[in-house]
């Protein structure tokens, strides 16, 4: 029974949309820009879920190389994300969104 779950991707599936879902609810529910930054990652990583586990029954490999590349990128505007909150933070003394709201143009 798990072995047939497993290889037709039911419970591959099921965990994409619970950690896309997971993610949605941190990019909505939270004002802080650090649960933001992880509700993007969590986003990020579901979708590179999705794509190894749809190329896995094909056996691409180009996939694999597809998702290395995507974590890499990740990392860059995971840096740059974080870099920008700390400057935030040491701009206003605060990381919540709401604090903010007198930028707008």
């Amino acid at each position: 029974m798990v072995n047939e779950a497993l290889g037709s991707g039911w419970m591959y599936s099921y965990s994409v949309a619970a950690l896309i879902f997971i993610g949605v609810y941190c990019l909505i529910a939270r004002r802080n820009m650090v649960r933001l930054l992880i509700g993007l990652e969590i986003i990020s990583k579901a979708i590179c879920l999705l794509i190894i586990s749809g190329a896995y029954p094909h056996k691409i490999a180009m996939a694999q190389a597809l998702v290395i590349t995507v974590i890499v990128i990740e990392v860059c505007v995971t840096a740059t994300g974080l870099a920008l909150i700390i400057n935030a933070y040491r701009q206003s003394g605060s990381i919540d969104i709401r604090e903010f709201s007198n930028l707008r143009g």
